[in-house]
């Protein structure tokens, strides 16, 4: 495929006047000489790319006024990261002629960065556009799919499809999901109804959870895929330029930190971030936006690649193998490796606490949740 027909490039000329400042130490310069020219060689050297998707619930927003137009605006202003860190700006998804051929046409694009080893991160536009995303990753086995939102977007009733809904659609139609996780939902919006439908996909943090542990929140990243987050999530005070309107929520920071957890997982391959209202300029909203997408590219750029790690293999009674832990001296990171029927085997991220317990002569819950879950799907 040639990966430029699929996009209006980023007139770089618009941004600059009152946008991004001139010098080796904003992030837009950076991106604009990467930007330059987008061929196949060019590609060979980016490790990331920005794409814009101004797509609203089977709309298009305006052209030079959308969300990932405006964020783009906040995020050129940003410092520059580290010299090893390449990125480049697509520019916005062509608009398709239904919603159908948007999420096609956004899955061809996921599919051949994913193939040249770029990280996308996609500007939205509705979360909906999630599941473009995801298609992308029909052919991954144990596919690992999270996202931070207030509330899980499932069918509440008969209703048309639409960004509030999509979950339902991914979980019928992506059927190699192997984990699903919501991360930062809000108990009294949700209720104990609603998280059934969500049911025996896999592990959730409330709020209040979060706020007690964060870290936690950093295991299921560092496991995760593909992350889809939606601004929602956050307090209304400090982005009030979004669809959900919750007094309660993550703070900026609380965001961001998350935001870098993402990145800094290796597993990590696509990252989303949607649900910010277009037509608003210099609003704080888009300058969040553009921070929590700075910390992601700043958790890739401190990625370790071919880490050392050291093997612990820890013998339980009443099991038949040892149960086998990895640890990463330097970061201090732990993994458990579970087996499928098949033969495969997955790590996981975990916590030093679940190796103390085996090490204990305890079986991690954890551990035995995920051995349970994947002796289920081998059926």
């Amino acid at each position: 495929m040639n990966l430029p027909d699929y996009f209006d490039p980023v007139d770089f000329s618009q941004i600059k006047p009152n946008g991004y400042p001139p010098g080796k130490y904003s992030l837009g310069v950076a991106v604009e000489k990467n930007s330059a020219a987008v061929s196949s060689s060019a590609l060979a050297k980016v490790d990331v790319a920005l794409i814009g998707v101004p797509f609203e619930n089977g709309k298009w927003q305006k052209k030079k006024n959308s969300a990932p137009d405006n964020i783009r605006k906040a995020l050129y202003r940003l410092a520059v990261l580290n010299n090893k860190l390449h990125i480049t700006d697509l520019g916005n998804l062509k608009p398709a002629t239904s919603t159908r051929g948007t999420f096609l046409a956004l899955r061809d694009a996921v599919e051949y960065l994913l193939e040249a080893d770029i990280i996308p991160v996609i500007m939205g536009g509705s979360q909906d556009v999630t599941l473009g995303i995801c298609e992308a990753f029909q052919n991954k086995p144990f596919f690992w799919f999270s996202t931070i939102d207030a509330v899980p977007d499932v069918k509440k009733s008969v209703e048309p499809f639409h960004s509030g809904n999509y979950l339902t659609r991914l979980f019928k139609t992506q059927t190699n999901l192997f984990q699903f996780s919501l991360i930062g939902y809000q108990n009294h919006l949700t209720g104990e109804k609603l998280m059934e439908k969500t049911k025996g996909l896999g592990e959730h943090i409330r709020l209040g959870q979060l706020r007690d542990n964060i870290q936690q929140a950093e295991l299921i990243l560092r496991s995760s895929d593909v992350l889809s987050f939606d601004m929602g999530a956050v307090k209304y005070t400090e982005a009030p330029s979004t669809h959900q309107k919750n007094p309660n929520g993550l703070r900026g920071e609380e965001a961001c930190l998350l935001a870098r957890y993402a990145g800094l997982g290796q597993q990590m391959k696509a990252f989303g971030l949607f649900g910010v209202k277009p037509g608003i300029e210099n609003c704080i909203t888009y300058s969040l936006a553009a921070e929590i997408i700075w910390y992601f590219l700043e958790g890739v750029s401190c990625r370790r690649q071919s880490e050392k790690r050291t093997v612990y293999k820890v013998q339980i009674d009443g099991l038949d193998h040892p149960v086998v832990f990895l640890h990463e001296p330097k970061t201090d990171r732990w993994w458990f490796e579970v087996q499928s029927i098949h033969g495969e085997t997955i790590e996981i991220a975990c916590s030093k606490e679940e190796y103390n317990q085996a090490a204990e002569n305890e079986i991690p819950e954890r551990w035995l949740k995920f051995v349970q879950k994947i002796d289920s799907l081998s059926k």
